[in-house]
Order: structure tokens, then C-alpha cells, then sequence
């Protein structure tokens, strides 16, 4: 046992997490070792802090051929700062949207050729692998937590394939919300931090979205919670092409009206600190506000918390500190029931858990098999967490015949469709030679909500 434990110990070691905030228009990487204490974050440019790399693609339109192989290819991709360079000198074809065009998975026409959207996101990624090949050899990279904006079921499976094509599956690949992200970098701060409530603004397209976390210590483990809400009043308008005058009366404008925010989500709480993400927050506009949010707090600048917040929960992932058993961090995007199967073992009834309350929805997954005894049902239990009181999900195996002599095998697969919908597959697995599968396929969907209130 020993022995085991220090062999794992020895192959984690120098063995590296990636975080990665996968956007629409800007992307950002941070990465650190197991054993590494803070992670860094990958900048454009050697020495500074240039950490945003814009989600962007550009086709060389040159009439320029290079050997690859056996094959001649026409043109070559760039990405990030050089594609956009390249699209202002007119050299090439931009390709703006990667993460939108992807997840509605179309069809996208780039100068005279087609590809598909998956195919040009894969392109962006594989080129982002490139960049953290200066940080670390990315044969030592073993678990990559993506974080978007909008945790979408489409768009996550599709980041799975196009990883499981770059690495052939040797990395685990995880999903984590801005809201975990904010979690995970906190509680990895100095506890002083965080010990009261945080607040978090993030400045963006759509306005400022405020993050408020706080945390129940009476209960064990200590339990955190998050608010969040969008300010869309607070969008930044082009300002360049104003008269002094017009910018400064704009600017007071905005600052009142972020000031206003502030004064009304710190009234009645006892905020410590204040994390300020986004190139827009500056001095320039919000120094009143800034004024108000210094004041007996302590208030951070910058864009790359929820790239490092995602390193840390990647780490977490592989190597689960004392942290993960003290807190626990309860959000919206949780399984609100445990899910589970009560079946014979050794002639034994025993409960075996699927799906367990508490988990992401994203990283929801379980298959299994079974043998089936006298029955073309499969009885799943299902404990609502704020209902507390078991029912059983009878889902019938229709057209199934059941022989009777234990030699009926199923494969179980389930996973979250969303936040409420399990998704469940069986399919007939046949038992060797004997009894070759049918090839039958059952599907069923259930809502926990719906079973909540029926409970």
C-alpha cells in the first residue's frame, strides 16, 4: 500500500495542470506542476503580463506552398495577435466567433474552401498547445480544466473530441463555471481573504456580471455559496471619437452608476475584499467607486483569475488537497439527488451509487453492466436532496426478453443532459458466443425536479 501510494507520488511529480478560459473573443492559459504552490499564466510576450489571446483564426490567402508530408498545403493559419495582424495588412481571411460557430456546429466558408466550425476550433486549440510548450513539455500536461462563460452540453462535448483527437485521450479533460473558478482561486488564497464575503465585477461585452461569494462555517464541511447578477447599464460605449466634455460626463455617468451597484451589494454584508476583472475598470472613470470599494477593503486588478482559478481546481482534480474535504462549494450547476441502483451481489442486496448529489453536471457520468435475473426493468433510486425521500425510477427494457438463467447482460450508461435532466442509455450486451447481443438500444430521460415534487 505504501509502496503504491509513493510510485503515484513519484509519477505526479513535475507532472502539470492546465486552466484554461476558453472565450468567444479572448482566451487565456495558466498552467502550474502538481507540486507547484501558485500557477502561472501564459503572456504573448516574454515578461509581461499580455495575458489575453484573442479567439480568433486568420487563412493565409498567399500563393505560397508548403511540404507537409505527402501533401501540399495551400495557405496557413495563424492565430491570436499574428491573425489579426495579418487581417489588418490584408494578407489573409479572418475567422472571428470559434467558440459560438462551433457549438452551433456549421459549416464556415473561408476564402474559396469550406471546413467545419470543429475543425477550425481544433486549429485554435492545437495552436494554444503550442504556446504552453514554452512553459512545459506538453507530454507532461495531465488534466486540463476548460472554463466558459456559458457551460453549454454541445459545446463541451465538442472540446472533448477535438482533445481526444490532439492527445489520443491521454489527458483528462474537465469543465468548470467562472463562478467555480472564482471559488477555487479564492479558497487557495490566504484565508484573511476570504474568511468574510468577496466580492468580484467582471466587466464584459453584455455589462458588469458581480460575483458575491460567502460562506456558511457553521456547517461541516463549510459550505460556500455564490450570487451572481448582470448589470447590463453598465456597458462601455466608444469613447474615442467624443469631445472632452461629452467623455467626462459619460465617465461621471458610469461612475455613479457602478457606485450605486457597489453601495447596494456591500450594505449589509461584511466584504473584505473586491477582485476587479477586465482591462475597462481603470482610474480614468470609476474613481469614485474605487474611492468607496478601498475603503476598509482590500481591492485587486486584473484578467486572469478564472485561468489560474481553473489551474487550481484542475489540481484539485489529480491531487485533492485537505481543502476539498474542509469546503464544499454548492451552486446552481450541482446534481441536487443522489442516484443509485439497489441490485444482488454475492446474494447480498446492496446499493450501488450512479450519479452522487454534489457533482457538476458536466462531469456527471457513469457506465456499468448488469445482469439481468427475471425482470426487463431496471429499478434506479433516486434520493432528492431537499425532498430527502427515496423514489424509485422504474425504466422498462420494452422487447426485451428475458431468458431467466442470468445470461442477460446490460450496459448502463447515464450522464447530465443539464442541471435537472439525466440522460440514461441501456443497450443490450449479449453474454458471448451463446446469446450474441440484439442490438437493442433503450433511452430515457428523467427530471430531478419532477421526481422532487412527486417525491
Amino acid at each position: 500500500m505504501f509502496l503504491e501510494k509513493a510510485i503515484d507520488e513519484m509519477t505526479k511529480k513535475n507532472k502539470v495542470v492546465i486552466g484554461f478560459d476558453l472565450g468567444n473573443s479572448t482566451s487565456q492559459i495558466s498552467l502550474c506542476r502538481v507540486e507547484q504552490s501558485m500557477p502561472d499564466t501564459v503572456s504573448l510576450v516574454a515578461g509581461a503580463e499580455e495575458y489575453n489571446i484573442p479567439t480568433v483564426l486568420c487563412r493565409r490567402m498567399l500563393e505560397e506552398e508548403v511540404k507537409n508530408g505527402s501533401q501540399t498545403v495551400r495557405g496557413l493559419w495563424a492565430m491570436g495577435k499574428e491573425a489579426l495582424q495579418l487581417y489588418a495588412q490584408k494578407q489573409g481571411v479572418l475567422v472571428e466567433d470559434l467558440l459560438l460557430l462551433a457549438k452551433n456546429g456549421v459549416k464556415v466558408q473561408v476564402g474559396e474552401e469550406e471546413f467545419d466550425a470543429e475543425e477550425l476550433l481544433e486549429v485554435f486549440l492545437r495552436k494554444c498547445f503550442g504556446l504552453i510548450s514554452s512553459y512545459a513539455r506538453v507530454e507532461d500536461i495531465i488534466c486540463v480544466m476548460f472554463t466558459l462563460k456559458d457551460m453549454n452540453a454541445e459545446i463541451m462535448k465538442r472540446i472533448k473530441n477535438i482533445m481526444e483527437r490532439i492527445d489520443a485521450g491521454r489527458t483528462q479533460v474537465f469543465f468548470m463555471s467562472h463562478e467555480d473558478c472564482f471559488y477555487q482561486y479564492m479558497i487557495h488564497q490566504p484565508e484573511e481573504m476570504w474568511f468574510h464575503d468577496v466580492l468580484l465585477y467582471e466587466y464584459r461585452a453584455d455589462g458588469i456580471r458581480s460575483f458575491c461569494m460567502s460562506m456558511n462555517r457553521n456547517a461541516r464541511p463549510i459550505v460556500a455559496f455564490m450570487e451572481s447578477e448582470l448589470f447590463p447599464q453598465m456597458k462601455m460605449t466608444e469613447v474615442s471619437n467624443m469631445k472632452a466634455e461629452q467623455k467626462t460626463a459619460f465617465f461621471r455617468q458610469l461612475d455613479d452608476a457602478f457606485m450605486e451597484i457597489a453601495r447596494e451589494q456591500c450594505e449589509g454584508k461584511n466584504v473584505t475584499s473586491v477582485f476587479l476583472l477586465g482591462d475597462v475598470f481603470s482610474k480614468e472613470w470609476c474613481k469614485e467607486s474605487l474611492r468607496f470599494l478601498c475603503k476598509n477593503r482590500r481591492v485587486f486588478q486584473g484578467n486572469n483569475l478564472f485561468s489560474k482559478g481553473a489551474c487550481y481546481g484542475a489540481r484539485e482534480k489529480v491531487a485533492p488537497s485537505s481543502l476539498s474535504k474542509d469546503y464544499v462549494y454548492l451552486s446552481e450547476e450541482k446534481l441536487k439527488a443522489n442516484i443509485g441502483i439497489e441490485c444482488n451481489r454475492g446474494g447480498q442486496k446492496i446499493y450501488q451509487p450512479l450519479l452522487d448529489a454534489g457533482i457538476s453536471w458536466y462531469d456527471a457520468r457513469k457506465e456499468i453492466d448488469f445482469i439481468l435475473a427475471k425482470h426487463n426493468g431496471i429499478p434506479l433510486t433516486v434520493v432528492p436532496l431537499n425532498a430527502g425521500r427515496k423514489r424509485i425510477a422504474e425504466i422498462t427494457l420494452e422487447g426485451l426478453q428475458v431468458r431467466g438463467n442470468r445470461t442477460n447482460r446490460i450496459g448502463l450508461s447515464l450522464y447530465m443532459e443539464d442541471a435537472d435532466t439525466v440522460a440514461i442509455e441501456i443497450a443490450d450486451k449479449g453474454f458471448g458466443e451463446f446469446f450474441p447481443s440484439t442490438g437493442q438500444v433503450w433511452k430515457e430521460r428523467l427530471s430531478i425536479e419532477q421526481i422532487s415534487k412527486n417525491a
